[in-house]
């Protein structure tokens, strides 16, 4: 698009044929930028409206806007302007010349922390001094004095809006400090910022381009487009016809967008070398080189469409040769070597790409999106460099504090909010060499063969995943961004029954451990009749452990119900302390701040029912989610229920409905409320925050803590983690499968704990929205509205069913009566 503004935009002095004022239009909505930012708008404002976002300090606000203003005046003046006077070759040499000031602050940031003699500094030198080469170039190239003001003026200007790449946020004192300080606070307000400044920057681009536009044309013409859309071409002057308009701005607006998606895919998915860096830089060759060609083909080689008119329409064409010597040499076209080389070196960073996967796009780029007119140099220079991040965190949120922490009293009730943390002001740097540690929890009571198969087929599964993994690492030096390390207990409720000689273990741990062999069996093709085990008397009952085919543990635990409380909530309770609490603080205790850091944020851990089904892949998944964002307290897969019969069609239908749609919904809209126990991964630090394993431990006294604590244990501990600031996400890439209920009257036995759990959290959500709108970043009054409204609708919705039916009988039969009913379900409604 930018190949062909010389053409589109005639300028006084060149009497080119198809000029329009159409064109200004044109270059306005696609290639000065208004498409990206209106859409930036949109997605700036609707994460300000669910999320909560913060204001940014007035003198980062007032300094990022003059630069975002200065950006955008560049750009206006190099569409309307520069290009239309300099060609579509020259045009495409100089966008690699915009990374002056960028070039600058490279040079100090690393002059101050690496020092001045180290040889990067010297090339960030040689670099400043290349890119600088553009004021020299101008000297010979023209001695229009207005124009080297406008080319000089407009590239300085564009540069400016790529300083944050190359700002070290490291830097605590002095003028870099500020810096730094200033780049953390536009971080954290991103959003609030720019819906202000994407509207801000539409209509200085917009004035600029009306300023250049009556410059040229008065304004009966330069506005006559906006009357006269239903010509055939675009004016009595132009040979263009609308419908070469249209295409040209549909193909550079659908053609930006997708490079754009293309590009965030290939660093979310870890390909940025390939699938970014190469690509972005090789498009600046290709543009020259295509540019090149068309300028030196003659227009009778080339078939008379539409593109090709665009493109070279009033241009002259010369034989190779002559066009190398009149344009590179005479012309000092080749000054663009410097601007590229140097431009390369800038972007640098790009080569060595250090994200995680699937990170999020505010990881990825500094700015909301993308700049039309310069798509490359823009995704390179806005392109996150991954080694200058700050990586700090305060002493409250390493492990040592978290060890106080650990020892709760689990008879004691706290309340909300009545923990607080140390704070110092040290601060620690973070390892990064422990791996990720899961620790796969499920609870068992009365289930049949079958479904402990499936529990015991999805563990084997996962263990052979694991030991192929290590192997590799092990002997082949394979380096694994995705290897993990696991743990599986199993917490068995009533496992014992009395007898004459005194207790032992009932039928189904028999069926267990015989499921374990057949399991191991019929995985890996391996005649075994019994696998050996160790017992280990426990104060709660008893311990199993096996050593699984790939060397991972497998613990059962056997609970007595006359030593310790059943049920799966205590279950829970019991694991998470014994795991967290006891084996992982004993593990850490005598590391340093910095590894028990690193240990608890890589450990997790894996809820699961006694019959869930699942792939390691789908393991893996919710890891990455969790790894991309620390604030992720829990991630749930997307659950699908088995077995057979209606009640198990019915549930299809139902989880399809109100577990995959609103799921997703609510992650889109504010925070998943609920992660199920059947298939979760939980973070260590967020059940080891306060207020949630103290109060997840309490007693129900109450009806409603009743409801709230023992009907949903799920739901009510993703209540305390998201009232204590984390998010829960959700990933429909995660598959599991669950056993569902049969019959009527064990689906009826489900939905009554669940459903009054539900609505019991519900209105704890709705009541106490101030503390969540106040205490969790994704959740807005917008949100909890929405919740309210659907919370209403969950109350009425029964009474509305019995109207409805009762309305059609009474038109189906009218003789008989069916008042009573009728009257009744108005009294549930007001």
């Amino acid at each position: 698009m930018t190949t062909q503004i010389r053409t589109l935009l005639d300028t006084p002095g060149n009497d080119v044929v198809g000029a329009s004022a159409i064109w200004y239009w044109i270059l306005w909505l696609c290639v000065s930028d208004c498409v990206p930012l209106l859409i930036s708008l949109y997605r700036c404002f609707m994460i300000v409206l669910f999320r909560k976002t913060k204001w940014p300090s007035k003198s980062v606000f007032l300094s990022v806007a003059l630069i975002e203003t200065a950006h955008s005046v560049g750009l206006s003046i190099f569409v309307f302007q520069v290009l239309p006077n300099v060609g579509p070759l020259m045009g495409v040499l100089l966008m690699t010349a915009v990374a002056l000031v960028p070039s600058i602050i490279l040079t100090l940031f690393r002059a101050q922390r690496d020092g001045l003699r180290t040889g990067k500094t010297v090339i960030d030198v040689l670099a400043i001094g290349m890119q600088g080469s553009i004021f020299v170039w101008l000297y010979f190239y023209t001695a229009n004095t207005e124009m080297i003001i406008w080319i000089s003026a407009s590239l300085v200007l564009i540069s400016f809006g790529f300083w944050e790449s190359v700002s070290d946020e490291r830097f605590t004192t002095g003028v870099f400090g500020t810096i730094s300080r200033a780049k953390q606070n536009l971080n954290s307000a991103r959003y609030r910022t720019y819906t202000i400044l994407n509207i801000w920057k539409i209509c200085v681009s917009f004035g600029v381009m009306v300023y250049f536009g009556v410059t040229k044309y008065n304004l009966a013409i330069f506005f006559k487009p906006l009357s006269g859309l239903n010509n055939n071409v675009a004016d009595e002057s132009s040979t263009i016809s609308h419908r070469d308009v249209y295409w040209s701005f549909f193909l550079q607006t659908i053609s930006s967008f997708v490079g754009y998606i293309v590009a965030v895919f290939a660093v979310r998915t870890q390909i940025q070398i390939v699938g970014f860096t190469l690509p972005l830089v090789t498009s600046h060759l290709v543009s020259i080189v295509a540019v090149f060609l068309m300028s030196c083909l003659n227009t009778e080689d080339i078939s008379h469409n539409f593109i090709h008119r665009i493109a070279v329409a009033g241009n002259e064409c010369h034989p190779v040769g002559q066009f190398i010597g009149t344009f590179f040499i005479s012309n000092y076209a080749w000054f663009s070597v410097f601007w590229f080389v140097s431009f390369l070196w800038i972007a640098g960073h790009i080569w060595f790409p250090n994200i995680e996967k699937l990170a999020k796009s505010s990881r990825i780029f500094c700015r909301p999106f993308y700049c039309n007119l310069l798509f490359a140099e823009s995704l390179m220079l806005n392109r996150i460099n991954d080694h200058i991040l700050t990586d700090k965190f305060t002493a409250e949120e390493v492990m040592g504090s978290y060890l106080s922490l650990l020892s709760i009293d689990i008879n004691k009730s706290q309340s909300f909010h009545d923990i607080s943390s140390p704070l110092c002001d040290n601060h620690v740097t973070k390892g990064d060499k422990k791996p990720t540690k899961i620790f796969l929890c499920a609870t068992m009571w009365h289930e049949n063969e079958n479904e402990m198969l499936n529990l015991l087929k999805s563990i084997l599964r996962l263990d052979k995943d694991q030991s192929a993994r290590r192997l590799a690492k092990t002997y082949f030096g394979k380096i694994d961004t995705d290897y993990y390390e696991f743990e599986a207990h199993i917490l068995f409720d009533d496992a014992f029954e009395p007898t004459p000689e005194g207790d032992v273990i009932n039928e189904f741990v028999v069926f267990f451990m015989d499921s374990l062999v057949k399991a191991i069996r019929n995985l890996n093709g391996v005649p075994v009749t019994e696998l050996p085990f160790v017992k280990i008397p426990t104060p709660h009952g008893g311990r199993l452990e096996w050593t699984l085919p790939g060397d991972n543990r497998l613990t059962l635990h056997l609970k007595n119900k006359l030593f310790v409380r059943h049920r799966k909530r205590w279950s829970q309770v019991m694991y998470m302390y014994y795991l967290l609490a006891w084996k992982l603080k004993n593990e850490i205790q005598h590391d340093t701040p910095e590894h028990q850091h690193s240990i608890v944020q890589k450990t997790f851990i894996l809820a699961l029912d006694g019959d869930s089904n699942f792939r390691p892949r789908a393991v893996l998944q919710l890891v990455d989610l969790m790894k991309r964002d620390k604030k992720v307290g829990a991630a749930c897969g997307r659950i699908h229920p088995i077995g057979t019969g209606p009640m198990v069609w019915y549930q299809k239908f139902e989880y399809a409905t109100g577990h995959w749609f609103q799921k997703a919904a609510e992650h889109v809209f504010g925070c998943v409320l609920c992660s199920p126990g059947c298939f979760s991964l939980f973070r260590a630090n967020a059940i080891m925050s306060p207020n949630v394993m103290s109060k997840y431990t309490v007693n129900a006294t109450t009806p409603k803590e009743y409801l709230q604590c023992d009907q949903g244990e799920d739901r009510w501990l993703c209540t305390l983690m998201l009232k204590q600031g984390f998010r829960i996400e959700y990933c429909a890439a995660s598959d599991a499968k669950t056993y569902s209920p049969e019959s009527l009257h064990e689906f009826f036995n489900q939905r009554r704990r669940w459903m009054p759990s539900t609505i019991a959290n519900n209105f704890d959500l709705i009541m106490d929205g101030k503390l969540f709108v106040a205490q969790n970043e994704t959740f807005s009054w917008l949100y909890i509205a929405y919740q309210s409204a659907l919370f209403c609708i969950s109350l009425i919705a029964p009474s509305i069913v019995i109207l409805l039916l009762t309305g059609a009988c009474a038109s189906a039969v009218p003789a008989v009566s069916y008042r009573l009913p009728f009257d009744y379900t108005k009294l549930i409604i007001y």
